[in-house]
């Protein structure tokens, strides 16, 4: 029985032509993009929308991430609740936090979750109005999130966890994370082309 699947893209109004060309190379195409809508509304809606049809898997791409060739069916092989792949952040860092080798958390940019999950955990599936601190040696702190963006991978993770799913990551694999420079000066600049560059690999590794 072929496993249906469902992409969802967040996106605040522009996708990169390259996240886009990344889904086609790994044979995944029509995705559901939701614009115009606040983080992490746009997350919700997107997956809601992903659940009429029934799927198999809902992967999450965003807007900005690239998916590495061969990724997809890799994360289908992993048969996992959650499946993550690693890409850089600003600060350096990967997207994964580990504790002893077990997976608490990763970034949603390129994640494939079996829809299965969003039936059994309860709505809303993305929050961002707390988040968590890791306190030495051992232990998470719920704190409240003033800024009500960030969190928002980190408390459906930890519910996920919660309610018995576990998260797994492809090894060896890194997706690309894209900025663009300059966004409000392209008539002054680059002939009115947006200068997209790559933040540089993963070098810290995020454990408590």
């Amino acid at each position: 029985m072929q496993r249906h699947t469902e992409i969802v893209i967040p996106t605040r109004g522009m996708v990169h032509a390259r996240t886009l060309e990344s889904l086609k190379r790994n044979g995944l195409g029509d995705p559901i993009i939701i614009s115009g809508l606040p983080i992490p509304d746009s997350h919700n809606t997107g997956v809601k929308k992903a659940l009429e049809s029934y799927p198999s898997y809902i992967l999450i791409l965003e807007d900005d991430v690239v998916m590495p060739d061969g990724a997809f069916e890799q994360m289908v092989k992993r048969d996992e609740a959650i499946v993550a792949v690693n890409y850089p952040m600003d600060n350096g860092y990967e997207t994964i936090c580990r504790h002893n080798e077990e997976i608490l958390w990763c970034g949603m940019g390129c994640t494939l979750i079996k829809s299965g999950v969003f039936r059994v955990v309860p709505e809303p599936w993305f929050e961002t109005d707390h988040s968590y601190r890791i306190l030495e040696p051992f232990g998470l702190e719920k704190i409240d999130n003033p800024s009500k963006y960030g969190g928002l991978d980190i408390n459906f993770c930890m519910k996920s966890r919660k309610y018995g799913f576990k998260i797994a990551s492809l090894e060896g694999m890194e997706a690309t994370h894209l900025r663009v420079r300059d966004l409000e000066h392209t008539d002054r600049s680059n002939n009115g082309l947006y200068e997209v560059y790559e933040l540089p690999s993963i070098s810290h590794r995020q454990e408590y």
